[in-house]
């Protein structure tokens, strides 16, 4: 990370939304191709203009609201709740289909140089729920793994780049202008229908405002972040988009659609360096594609559960798996609609582009109004605001040409969105839960009330700490554990006892989460209970994090407590192996004062 709280500085930034966003062109080339022919690059280039407007957007969205939530966020502020869950449904279909398209976008790249025998569904199918698992599981993502991944696809992007420029006829590359000359044959709906598709080619760029509470800071972080963002882009996206519609031969435009950047890479490197450089998208392009399929996963899941928060998803969705404590059933529901959508669609990318377009223009629509509606609420009336206008009516544009140039997106999409509205008004109004009810292993315990406890953030129990305090860590209300935390404190003529429940999240995005889940409010109520029968006083502290070990030893530091009490890990070897060994990780972190006490 880019700091020792370990906050993400403006590189990871990049790095993050990079590996999102520049996947697009992996695809993106083939199917814009489809419907606008050679001049798919110029369209590419033309979109760029208003992407980088809406990229403002974007970052104003990250400083607004902290706490992430991107969309969903900016809706319910600007427009009320209902918008908000209108945002998280779009949101929600784009995810769907992102995680779909990278996964099978993957699948085939491989396919281009090892061949799967006509097996690329089956190995997409695959994949995707190979993703699942480590989701439920809870793999621990890498903000470093992001930047290995971001710069050796941008270092290979424009090695392709600058072997096409030298190595390709100069009747290639001379057919560019020529192509921009050629524009004045097109009609006004030719290019209405080019503008609009090309925005694909800009899939992620939402992943910057989820990142918010991960941040160093939220001045130029997200603006660096950003910046680096569009230069990456700008450099790679319409110079592959024209090469490859331009050099490639008809017959693999025609055919080849899944992959045209390793075959452009194949045909710019020649007989002796082109196996070479095909290996070389293929290996940086694959994985990015699945990293981009994962983040898919995890930002889906990650609405999932913040609607749940909001009320408009049943509470069951949002649930945690007592063994991994991640939301299972949403990252389930997150893998099955992309593997149904492949399934039917038989892993047609053509298909699969067809469907693309209302989630994405949608949450970006909703997001850039929302923001103008904020800067009006706020007094701008400036060159700012009113450039900001100039953008959503690009956007809306876009959106609007896509409506009825994809029937099939619309339908998918609005359906889909529809479909959860009307959840949201069941879940709302009561008669969904009391459906869902009936239902024995999706109704809730009888007779359990939600805790209520009052808690602390570190920061504002630092005021009650004392020295040599006593620490106690636990993921369960487990009665010996608080005991011995107990007497711990006794033995030291203490009074009170610090008791701290930690809501790990996995990957590299936040929930929006404001107060410890109901299994975090579950443990610290009843290890108050128990702490305080002991005649001490328990002080409950709850944090959010990526690293559970790194979190209690910051905890202890700022708490003045040289004695942590911990339960011997009752993780599996799967568990350990992608989320870490939180004892041997916590004995690395604290500082070597401090005792570690497990309580088996």
């Amino acid at each position: 990370m880019s700091s020792a709280s370990g906050r993400i500085g403006w590189f990871f930034v990049w790095a993050i939304v990079f590996c999102d966003i520049g996947t697009s062109v992996y695809y993106v080339p083939g199917l814009l191709y489809a419907t606008t022919g050679e001049h798919a690059g110029f369209f590419v280039l033309l979109t760029t203009l208003a992407f980088v407007l809406l990229c403002v957007k974007v970052v104003e969205v990250t400083r607004r609201f902290s706490g992430g939530g991107g969309v969903v966020s900016v809706a319910d502020e600007a427009f009320g709740p209902w918008w908000g869950c209108l945002g998280g449904q779009m949101i929600m279909v784009d995810y769907y289909l992102t995680a779909a398209i990278s996964a099978a976008s993957g699948a085939y790249y491989i396919d281009s140089v090892i061949s799967l025998g006509g097996h690329v569904l089956a190995v997409t199918i695959v994949g995707l729920g190979g993703l699942a698992v480590l989701n439920i599981v809870g793999i621990r993502e890498s903000a470093r793994a992001s930047m290995v991944l971001a710069i050796g696809a941008f270092v290979v992007d424009l090695i392709v780049i600058v072997v096409c420029l030298v190595q390709l006829p100069g009747e290639v590359l001379g057919r560019i202008p020529h192509e921009f000359a050629r524009l004045g044959e097109l009609h006004p709906g030719q290019v209405l229908v080019g503008y609009a598709g090309a925005w694909l080619a800009f899939s992620g760029l939402e992943s910057l405002s989820q990142l918010a509470p991960a941040m160093r800071d939220l001045g130029p972080t997200p603006r660096r972040g950003m910046i680096a963002v569009v230069v990456t882009v700008l450099l790679t996206a319409p110079m592959l988009t024209f090469l490859s519609t331009l050099a490639l031969p008809q017959h693999i435009k025609e055919t080849e659609s899944e992959r045209y950047i390793s075959e452009l890479a194949r045909l710019a490197g020649g007989q002796m360096t082109g196996p070479l450089l095909q290996i070389a998208v293929v290996l940086t392009g694959s994985a990015l594609l699945l990293f981009a399929a994962n983040t898919a996963i995890i930002g889906n899941y990650h609405v999932q559960v913040a609607l749940t928060r909001r009320q408009f998803l049943p509470q069951w969705l949002g649930s945690l798996s007592r063994r991994y404590a991640t939301p299972h059933r949403a990252i389930v529901l997150s893998v099955l609609v992309p593997a149904v959508v492949l399934i039917a669609v038989q892993d047609d990318m053509a298909l699969l582009g067809e469907l693309y377009a209302f989630g994405l223009l949608g949450s970006f629509l909703l997001t850039s109004l929302g923001i103008d509606v904020l800067r009006w609420r706020d007094g701008q009336r400036g060159w700012g605001f009113w450039g900001g206008v100039a953008t959503t009516a690009a956007v809306a544009l876009a959106f609007a040409v896509n409506l009825g140039s994809k029937p099939l997106a619309t339908a998918f999409g609005g359906g889909i969105t529809a479909l959860g509205m009307v959840i949201g008004h069941g879940t709302r109004s009561g008669w969904l839960e009391r459906w869902i009810s009936r239902v024995p292993r999706l109704s809730p315990p009888v007779g359990v009330e939600p805790a209520e406890v009052s808690f602390f953030t570190v920061a504002q129990a630092a005021g009650m700490r004392a020295e040599h305090g006593v620490l106690v860590a636990s993921r369960g209300a487990k009665r010996k554990l608080f005991q011995e935390a107990a007497e711990r404190a006794k033995a030291r003529g203490l009074d009170q006892v610090f008791l701290i429940y930690i809501d790990e999240v996995p990957g590299l995005f936040f929930p929006e989460l404001a107060s410890p889940t109901p299994e975090g409010l579950t443990v610290l109520e009843a290890g108050m209970l128990l702490i305080e029968r002991q005649g001490l006083r328990a002080i409950p502290v709850w944090a959010l994090s990526h690293d559970a070990a790194a979190t209690v030893a910051e905890a202890s530091n700022s708490l003045a407590c040289d004695t942590v009490v911990v339960g011997a890990t009752q993780r599996t070897f799967l568990w350990q192996a992608l989320r870490g060994k939180f004892i041997q990780e916590l004995l690395q972190h604290l500082e070597p004062t401090v005792r570690v006490v497990v309580v088996g």
